[in-house]
């Protein structure tokens, strides 16, 4: 009787274990932001002046699904996110342009742009300032 449990529960571990794949076809690629490098742009993280303007230029491309929504966020001193733009996506790749004037008091500024893909899927990039 206990070799019949024990072979019954080593068949079913055998069973479960070895039964599963997971198929690597159904992996897609990831949307994708970039930031516009070109004279006056903001493209990396930098420490600023206060009240300064800076342009950002962002492009995103799609990855295995087609972009629906480009969103803008921002924090300041890691304070609760706060929404500042968003828009539909109608075109790949999808151009955007957002002209930021930093606070007029020193601490840090997080402005994160988010791509929303048909399937749900969210791409975040990022760029910190620091204001001084």
């Amino acid at each position: 009787m206990r070799y019949l449990i024990m072979a019954s529960v080593l068949g079913l571990l055998l069973l479960l274990g070895g039964g599963c794949t997971k198929d690597q076809s159904d992996v897609g690629t990831a949307a994708d932001i970039t930031f516009r490098m070109d004279s006056g742009y903001t493209w990396q993280d930098d420490t600023v002046p206060l009240s300064d303007t800076l342009h950002i230029g962002v492009i995103a491309t799609k990855g295995s699904n087609t972009l629906r929504s480009l969103f803008v966020y921002v924090t300041y001193d890691n304070d609760p996110i706060v929404r500042k733009d968003s828009v539909h996506v109608d075109s790949d790749p999808f151009n955007f342009e957002k002209t930021v004037v930093t606070r007029d008091q020193a601490g840090k500024e997080k402005w994160t742009f988010s791509v929303v893909e048909n399937n749900g899927d969210i791409t975040n990039r990022s760029l910190t300032f620091t204001v001084q």
